[in-house]
């Protein structure tokens, strides 16, 4: 589950050392920047299932769901 909010840091999504990804700096800016643009837009974002009905992904390498549906409203 992604949780925006999480203090720790302690992760190796990135590598680590001389194998640290060049990218990892705009990857992090636009985790931050990328939902509150989102979420400002549509105020009224909101899951258009119930939860009970998203599938989560068949494999334990990704921990997510399948398809995430959304109904996007401006309030």
């Amino acid at each position: 589950m992604f949780d925006a909010t999480r203090a720790s840091r302690d992760h190796l999504a990135f590598g680590y050392g001389v194998h640290y990804c060049l990218g990892a700096p705009l990857a992090k800016m636009e985790a931050d920047v990328a939902p509150r643009g989102l979420f400002e837009a549509f105020p009224g974002l909101e899951l258009a299932v119930p939860v009970d009905q998203l599938k989560p992904q068949e494999t334990f390498i990704v921990n997510g769901h399948q398809e995430l549906p959304v109904t996007l409203t401006k309030a």
